[in-house]
């Protein structure tokens, strides 16, 4: 399963939109010049969020109150998502401009369970559990239970890449 990596960058001041990369508007609060605020980043992370991940409800943000606005500060911010959060990277870069990065993938089940499918010996009825997307780190693994056409079942360790999404299966028991 390939998908476009979440990872993009913004500079105060300035909005614009790409298709490898998004560039957002991060407003600067009065008298701090030396900071970035973070009620903006939080609000721009959410949106990123919701524009990257359509349909996957996204709660709370909670990012740092400021951010330092000097090259190579990092960040965090965690988003809350139902039954999971979605921690994205932050760093600041050279004009303020800031690169938000994923540290998880967001799998739809769906597309998960497609992929187990296609990837089996029989046909197969897939369950990847009953939220409607997973959210894990690369190198960890999410099961899935395959019913197989000839009546057995088995649960299939299916490893997530990177926070592309991009996943290999990895066991089958």
């Amino acid at each position: 399963m390939r998908r476009r990596p979440f990872v993009t960058t913004f500079r105060t001041g300035l909005a614009l939109a790409g298709t490898a990369m998004i560039l957002l508007v991060a407003t600067a609060a009065p008298g701090s010049a030396a900071t970035l605020p973070g009620p903006g980043i939080r609000r721009d992370v959410a949106e990123l969020v919701r524009s990257t991940y359509p349909g996957v409800p996204v709660g709370n943000v909670a990012c740092p109150a400021t951010v330092p606005k000097r090259s190579g500060a990092t960040f965090h911010c965690t988003v809350q998502l139902p039954g999971a959060f979605l921690v994205v990277d932050g760093t600041v870069g050279a004009g303020s401009a800031v690169t938000l990065a994923a540290a998880h993938a967001v799998l739809p089940k769906a597309q998960l369970e497609q992929f187990v499918a296609a990837n089996a010996s029989l046909p197969a009825t897939v369950d990847c559990g009953p939220a409607p997307f997973r959210v894990a780190r690369p190198g960890q693994v999410v099961s899935c239970r395959a019913a197989l056409a000839d009546g057995t079942t088995r649960t299939v360790g299916v490893t997530v890449a990177d926070t592309a999404g991009n996943v290999t299966i990895s066991s089958v028991g």
